[in-house]
């Protein structure tokens, strides 16, 4: 009986050291560099935009759109093809608005596996 406990109990050490083996799924990725979450800006700012997106194999679709959600206007809207590992959108324009207005920055990214990711970051802007 004791022989039959030992065996089970070295099995299941074995099974749980072989099914604790990690793997690490590479996948696409954003990084947003310029904006931070609940950041707050005045009318006639810069606003630099800078995304980082990434795959270690290959990206394939980006989106980049910033949109003022108190007016439901978009201010920024870029998107386009890119087959690199790694790619940055780094653009500025000029913020303009005559009331408090809630903005928010939507990314996002595929690669050629059907990865997808997307990123959002919302801020603020002051008359």
């Amino acid at each position: 009986m004791k022989n039959i406990f030992f065996s089970s109990i070295i099995s299941f050490v074995i099974l749980g050291f072989s099914s604790c083996e990690k793997t690490t799924a590479e996948t696409v990725s954003i990084t947003v560099n310029s904006i931070n979450a609940h950041d707050n800006f005045n009318s006639g700012d810069n606003l630099n935009v800078n995304v980082t997106y990434s795959d270690p194999t290959e990206l394939h679709m980006y989106s980049l759109v910033v949109t003022n959600n108190t007016d439901s206007s978009e201010v920024l809207n870029l998107s386009g093809h890119n087959h690199s590992t790694e790619f940055t959108v780094d653009t500025t324009f000029v913020l303009n608005v005559s009331n408090h207005s809630d903005f928010e920055l939507h990314a996002t990214v595929s690669n050629h596996t059907g990865e997808t990711a997307e990123k959002h970051v919302h801020f603020h802007v002051m008359p």
